[in-house]
Formats: C-alpha cells, sequence, structure tokens
C-alpha cells in the first residue's frame, strides 16, 4: 500500500449497538473495494475485524479493529467499534482519531433508539466530531425504515436528514433512491446500476430532496436567500453548505441499505471518498505551556501523533496504534513521548484487521502501528524532539463496576501486579488498586464483560487463575460512651515469665478529631520505657479493628496506671496487655460502625425515573434531586456503598441499557443497628472459620 497524503485519507469510526451489523459493514465495504475476494463470516470467524481467539469464541467484537483499504486513489480507515458498552474505551480512542463517525443502526430494530447509537452521537458531540447515519439490513423481516427515521429525529433532531431511502423491505426490499442525483440504484450482478426512479416513488424522491436542500440552507443567511429567490441550491452551493453543516454538526446525513447483500455499499463508498471529510478539516486540541491549542493536521511541520489503541498480538508483542498529526514518520527514528522518553521507532505499519503491511512512511492524516515501544500506552502521544506541545489525552468514562480478585495460586502473588500494569496500559478503561486496608486487590472496569474479558486475559495470556470476589467495604469504628478497665497479661512456662498489666480509659470524640493517646501515669506505676509499647499495642489494634475488622477512629485512650515486675516485665508483655485491654473496653463503649456513603448522578430517560428512585430507596439511598439535562433526567442521590455493589447490571437492566452512572465517595455516617449486628455477626464467622483452617 502506497502512502498517502491528508486530502486523499478518510478516517471513519464505525460505531453502533451490539448486532447492528458493523463488522460485517466493514467486511461488505472490503469486499466492494477488492481488498478481500470472499465476504468473511462472524460464525465461522473469518472477518477482517473480529480476529482475537475471544472474538471469534464469543462472536462479538471486544476491541476496535483499523481496517485499512484503497478506493479511487483514496486511503479508508475504517475503525469498527465494539457495540457493547463494556468495551466503550475502544469507541472513546477510535472517534478521537477519526474524521467521520458513521452510526451504524439496523432498520429490523424494535427497541427505539438503542444505547450504542446513543453513546455513538454522545461521544462525537464530545469531541466535535461530524456523525453520518447508515440504516443496516433494509432487507430484513419487520425492517422498517421510516420507523427507524422518525426514532433517530425525535432522539436527535431534524439534523438528521435523508439522502437515501430503501426501495421496499424485507424480502421485497429492491434497491436504494438517492436524492442527491435522484437515481435508483440496484444490484445486478454484483454491481449497483443506476435506474431512473420508478414513477410512484418521484414524488417521495422529491419532497426528501427538497427537505435535504431547505435544511443545508437553513444553516447559513446567505444560503437561505438564495434558496428563498431559486427555491434550489447550485451543486457548489450545495456542497459548500453541506460541508460546513456537517463539520458543525447540524446535518446527519443518512444513507441505508444491507451489508450483508451488499446493496448501497458501493455508493456509501463513493460517499466517503466524495462528501465524508478528510484529516484537514479538523484540527486536534493539544496543551502547550498549559494552555489549550488546536493543531492542524500539517505534514511540512515537525512530527507528532497519538496513541489511540494498544494490543499485545501473539508472536508480535505490543502493537501501538496511532494517527499522525503533523509531519510524517518513518522506521528507524527516535522520537519521545509524553514524559520526554525517548523511543525508537523501528518498521512502520498499515493494518487490515490481523494482516500488516510495512511502508517506508507515513504522513500526517494517516493512521498506522508500531511494535515494541517500551515507555508509550494508550492515550500518550509521540513527538519530534523540537515540538513542545501534548496532545490531550481522552477523557476516558469513569469505571462502573469493582470487584475483589487474589491469585488461586499463591506463586502468582509477585507477577499479578505487572499483568494487571501491563492491561491497564493497554486499556484505560480498566484500572486497579492494591488497597492496604482492605488486603485486597481491586479491580476496576465497564462492566461484567470488560471484566470476564481482563480475567481471560490474565489466564491466557499470563497464566495467572484469579478468583473473584465482592470487596471488602472500608467501614469505620468507633465509640459512644466512655470505658474504663484493666487487663493483666501474665504467663510462667519455665525460664523467664511475662508480666504486664495496664489501666486504661477510652473516651469517643467528635467526628474528625481523629485518635489521641494519653500518658496519665504517675509515681512510674508502669516505667517510662514501657509506655511506647503500650501505645504500639493499641495502634496496632485501630488497624484492624474490634469488632468488624475495619479501622477505628475518632476516641481517645487513656493509661492511668499499672503494673510490673522487674524480671518478667518486657514490652512484648505490655504490647499484649494493652490490645487486649483496649479490645476488651471498646466492646464496653458501645461502640458503632460508620459506613462510606457515596454519592450516586444516574442520567436516564424520563420513563424510568420512578423505578430509578425506587431502587435508590430499597438501596437505603436518600435522593436529593431530579434536573433535566439534555433531554434526559439527572438522579442525584447519597447512597451507601456497600448497596452499590455491581448497580452497573442493576441500571442496565432497569433502563434497557439506556441509564448511566457515576459516583464517588461523599462522607461516613452511622450504620443501622440491624444492619451494623448482621455485619459484626458475618465478621466473627469468618474468624471462626479462619481459625478452624
Amino acid at each position: 500500500m502506497k502512502a498517502y497524503h491528508a486530502k486523499d485519507i478518510r478516517n471513519i469510526a464505525i460505531v453502533g449497538h451490539n448486532s447492528v451489523g458493523k463488522t460485517i459493514l466493514t467486511e461488505s465495504i472490503a469486499f466492494y473495494t477488492g481488498a478481500i475476494t470472499r465476504l468473511g463470516s462472524i460464525d465461522e470467524g473469518t472477518t477482517l475485524s473480529d480476529y482475537s481467539p475471544n472474538e471469534i469464541e464469543k462472536k462479538y467484537s471486544i476491541r476496535s479493529a483499523v481496517v485499512a483499504l484503497e478506493h479511487k486513489n483514496t486511503k479508508l480507515n475504517l475503525i469498527d467499534c465494539p457495540g457493547y458498552a463494556d468495551f466503550i474505551g475502544e469507541t472513546y480512542g477510535a472517534i478521537k482519531v477519526s474524521d467521520t463517525v458513521l452510526v451504524t443502526v439496523s432498520a429490523a430494530s424494535t427497541q427505539g433508539t438503542e444505547v450504542g447509537t446513543e453513546n455513538g452521537f454522545e461521544i462525537a458531540a464530545q469531541m466535535n466530531k461530524p456523525v453520518a447515519i447508515f440504516v443496516n439490513k433494509c432487507d430484513y423481516e419487520n425492517a422498517d425504515y421510516d420507523k427507524v427515521i422518525g426514532n433517530l429525529k425525535t432522539a436527535f433532531s431534524s439534523s438528521v436528514t435523508e439522502f437515501q431511502f430503501p426501495v421496499g423491505s424485507g424480502e421485497n426490499f429492491k434497491g436504494i433512491v438517492d436524492v442527491l442525483d435522484m437515481k435508483m440504484y440496484v444490484n445486478e450482478n454484483g454491481k449497483s446500476v443506476a435506474h431512473d426512479i420508478p414513477g410512484d416513488m418521484v414524488d417521495k424522491a422529491q419532497e426528501i430532496r427538497s427537505a435535504l436542500v431547505e435544511n443545508i440552507a437553513s444553516t447559513d443567511e446567505a444560503l437561505m436567500e438564495k434558496f428563498f429567490e431559486e427555491e434550489d441550491l447550485s451543486p457548489e452551493d450545495f456542497n459548500n453548505g453541506f460541508r460546513k453543516a456537517f463539520l458543525e454538526g447540524m446535518i446527519n446525513p443518512v444513507f441505508c441499505g444491507s451489508a450483508i447483500k451488499g446493496t448501497g455499499i458501493g455508493l456509501l463508498v463513493n460517499k466517503f471518498i466524495d462528501i465524508f471529510l478528510s484529516p484537514l478539516e479538523h484540527k486536534t486540541l493539544c496543551v502547550q505551556k498549559g494552555e489549550d491549542i488546536e493543531v492542524a493536521v500539517d505534514e511540512s511541520k515537525p512530527f507528532s501523533a497519538f496513541i489511540f489503541k494498544t494490543v499485545a498480538e501473539a508472536h508480535v508483542g505490543d502493537m501501538s496504534y496511532f494517527k499522525v498529526i503533523t509531519g510524517k514518520l518513518s522506521g528507524a527514528t527516535d522520537v519521545k513521548n509524553n514524559e520526554a522518553n525517548s523511543e525508537r521507532i523501528g518498521q512502520v505499519s498499515i493494518s487490515t484487521g490481523k494482516s500488516r503491511n510495512e511502508v517506508p512512511e507515513i504522513y500526517a492524516g494517516d493512521i498506522g502501528a508500531v511494535v515494541k515501544l517500551k515507555y508509550s500506552k494508550t492515550n500518550d502521544s509521540l513527538f519530534d524532539k523540537s515540538v513542545n506541545y501534548t496532545i490531550k489525552p481522552i477523557e476516558l468514562p469513569n469505571h462502573l463496576i469493582w470487584e475483589a480478585v487474589r491469585t488461586k495460586d499463591k506463586k502468582d502473588d509477585a507477577k499479578i501486579g505487572q499483568a494487571l500494569t501491563a492491561l491497564s496500559n493497554e486499556d484505560p478503561t480498566f484500572g486497579y488498586e492494591i488497597n492496604p486496608e482492605l488486603h485486597q486487590t481491586i479491580i476496576h472496569g465497564q462492566g461484567v464483560k470488560h471484566i470476564d474479558t481482563i480475567i481471560e486475559k490474565l489466564r491466557d495470556r499470563f497464566g495467572i487463575e484469579i478468583d473473584v470476589m465482592e470487596p471488602k467495604i472500608p467501614y469505620r469504628e468507633t465509640i459512644t460512651s466512655t470505658s474504663e478497665g484493666s487487663y493483666r497479661h501474665k504467663k510462667q512456662s519455665g525460664g523467664k515469665g511475662q508480666f504486664g498489666e495496664v489501666h486504661m480509659r477510652l473516651r469517643p470524640r467528635k467526628r474528625g478529631e481523629g485518635y489521641n493517646f494519653v500518658d496519665a501515669i504517675v509515681g512510674g506505676s508502669i516505667p517510662s520505657r514501657f509506655i511506647p509499647a503500650v501505645e504500639k499495642g493499641v495502634n496496632e489494634t485501630l488497624v484492624d479493628g474490634v469488632i468488624s475488622g475495619s479501622k477505628v477512629i475518632d476516641l481517645e485512650v487513656e493509661l492511668f496506671f499499672g503494673k510490673f515486675h522487674d524480671v518478667d516485665s518486657s514490652e512484648m508483655a505490655f504490647k499484649i496487655a494493652s490490645r487486649m485491654c483496649f479490645k476488651d473496653l471498646f466492646k464496653k463503649a458501645t461502640p458503632i460502625l460508620l459506613e462510606p456513603i457515596n454519592t450516586l448522578v444516574v442520567t436516564c430517560p424520563e420513563d424510568y425515573t420512578g423505578d430509578i428512585m425506587g431502587d435508590i430507596s430499597s438501596k437505603r439511598g436518600r435522593p436529593e434531586g431530579m434536573e433535566a439535562k439534555g433531554g434526559k433526567q439527572v438522579i442525584t442521590a447519597k447512597v451507601p456503598l456497600s448497596e452499590l455493589y455491581r448497580y452497573s447490571t442493576t441500571l442496565k437492566t432497569m433502563t434497557q441499557g439506556k441509564g448511566s452512572f457515576v459516583t464517588e465517595f461523599s462522607h461516613y455516617e452511622v450504620v443501622p443497628y440491624d444492619v451494623q449486628a448482621k455485619i459484626v455477626e458475618k465478621y466473627e464467622a469468618s474468624k471462626g472459620q479462619e481459625e478452624e483452617e
């Protein structure tokens, strides 16, 4: 494949809901352009896009795939994205480097506007990328193109504008009317052949074309005046008006067809070339000395590029996919990354699915890949040493699910940290933390499928088998009354014995005042050399708590008396005595548990607000308000963290996948007595099991 310049490149992210046919659409375009001689099959695992073992086994996309094609001296970089929201990080990366977003929908959908469609529009809007729509599966039973168009216009306004419409539907689907050139196109012997529009469809075609022209004219005052005068636009005015409106998101052109049958694919590819945007028509947001700047695609400037995905390929290593923003890149080049680490670029490649073609160089605006970068990861930038800005990284969604994990084989403990780091570098929507307080490794992701995929990668790539369990909750223990007492630790078993006796008082403190130790010994009842041991014994007990195994906060411990033995007393004896005394007194001081309360913000269609509010109440949550925003309702509530485990699954079920949420820690509150009793009982039972083991 030859090197292409930006004006002859089209970077297109193909996004949408799962099972609408994105992968087969990509396959059909590859077949039409001659890149493949036979259409691949998802069931047989032979498509260009879904080539990883996991994707072949599961029969759905897990990661985005770059498919580079050539047609009419134009390079098409298609990026086929997963449909499941669990892998939405792949969609963010693809849209970041695309110049046009093609949202694919199914003409046979019975669900209205689906969540994958909405996500595509929303992410494109965040990144200021134009959106076109392809209505697929017009040949399917129950296909209803007009209904789908109505749903799209309801969801995304009149900017959704038909450029085509199908002739017939289901088994009677015969072809496509294109209102730009006012022709009907029919597949004949695998080729798209133009015919006159049937007489009974001319009026519909004229009506849609008039609406299209008026829509474009309405985006510009000068064009609107011409339209009123002439009731039409010249081809030049139409094209200029469309490109401006398309770039600004004021027009979302709709195309249609059947990917599996190839109907409409040639028309769509020609639209890619004729009306989709080139990299020259976008600027990239960068940061220079703390200030946001926009950088245009320009191959005459020093090299800069953005890494939008990383994939570990068997027998190859880590493959980094990037878009060149300025300059050009060739092999055997030294560049730097965000952290000013030097990277040696080996061979530059162009990818078509799993196939890679080595190229001598790649120019600004194009998408390529390199292997085995030492320091750079997804969301990083690469630069010539003379460049003094960085490319702004993708603002990725918050984690929606969290699980605790542990290795099944203890020998894997030493390597799981390195494995998790590698996976988080590859996929920034995955994260992990080793929580010293909970003594657990917690992994974070976008959903159950996402976490399952991570677990499979740990097993298949790193040979680590793990168990998954519900994460512990970081409760806090404290007291509400004062207690006083003593404890004597005495042990005599031949030779030197152990002796230490302490008398202490426990007092509650106000929330947030923390822990305080008071040495009130007078008269040397405990020698000063043993006081640090007493304090250490208390401090160690604070870490693991008394009634639930949780950290102890907000109390004061006063050591006011004790006894010692000249021979048998030791630091260890006094440490043990203080631990036991503290535990006894803590239980007598009316202990309570505090639990973390999170702020939960749910965004959903209005139809689901009643169910969500009811569910929040059932989780001991307190709704705090609801407001309309962007055509949806935003519910804010305070909910105990313990009630939010796998909330993403609950919300997805309640809203058919159309609800989203973010959550963050707010404060601690007292646990209700009945809930505390269950937590304490569970803790005591777990201690008993540990002792038996």
